[in-house]
């Protein structure tokens, strides 16, 4: 790694800041954010792809702030649903209150440490499986915090997510979103989950008509053997950062 990841501790959570190379040679400038759930989940084991895109001007240099959950079924679900794994039980549909408290406390508190890009056109939000469900569910409901949106195999089975994307508009003006599937993921569920490729695929032909620029701002990529698993988010992680925040030799 040739840039810096600072571990912080703040409101009992787990903070990864990772700074680019050159955050500390040029020592006036500001840098784009992008928000990651799950800790360093999805950027720490993509470094040397996501580094040589830095230095080779195909990707613009970000800083990533991973925050670490306490609880995902809580925290990364929009609403309370059927848990799927638990009979009986609920995703307990916290989302809302865990985006304020990122964008309330977390983005404040790191922003007052770091050179940071406050401009909701120049701060991304990530994230894998549930993490890439709220990071999408952000786009509508925080939208002056957030422009730039790396959705890695998102959970778009979940229980009418297809029809909030249906009724819901974005209110930003400026947007990127980046929407990665594996087709293998879903295959042979018997549950909702056995919808998770074709949701993928209408809820990108919904996007495209509601996103300002529509298809050059938006992108799809899937992988023809690709399985719900933390390898496969990590190989297209670099090719979503590159998309949501494109260097000078894109």
């Amino acid at each position: 790694m040739q840039g810096t990841l600072d571990t912080l501790e703040f409101a009992n959570r787990t903070i990864y800041i990772y700074t680019p190379p050159s955050y500390n040679k040029e020592e006036s400038k500001h840098f784009p954010s992008v928000i990651v759930q799950d800790g360093n989940y999805l950027f720490l084991d993509s470094m040397n792809e996501l580094e040589a895109d830095f230095a080779s001007g195909v990707t613009e240099e970000v800083i990533f702030i991973g925050i670490k959950p306490e609880e995902r079924n809580r925290e990364y679900t929009p609403w309370r649903a059927d848990n799927l794994m638990n009979d009986g039980g609920f995703y307990d549909g916290e989302g809302d209150v865990y985006l304020k408290m990122v964008t309330e406390d977390i983005m404040p508190y790191v922003r007052a440490r770091y050179r940071i890009i406050e401009d909701a056109a120049q701060t991304g939000i990530t994230g894998a499986s549930f993490g890439g469900l709220i990071s999408l569910y952000a786009a509508f409901q925080k939208p002056a915090y957030f422009g730039r949106f790396a959705l890695m195999s998102a959970s778009l089975w979940y229980e009418n997510i297809m029809d909030f994307l249906k009724q819901h508009v974005f209110k930003q003006s400026d947007m990127r979103i980046y929407m990665y599937v594996g087709e293998q993921e879903g295959v042979g569920r018997t549950t909702i989950q056995q919808h998770m490729v074709p949701n993928t695929r209408k809820a990108y032909e919904l996007l495209t008509q509601k996103i300002p620029g529509g298809r050059d701002y938006i992108r799809l990529e899937t992988d023809p053997e690709g399985l719900h698993l933390h390898s496969y988010f990590n190989a297209y992680f670099p090719h979503a950062i590159r998309f949501i925040f494109p260097g000078s030799k894109k």
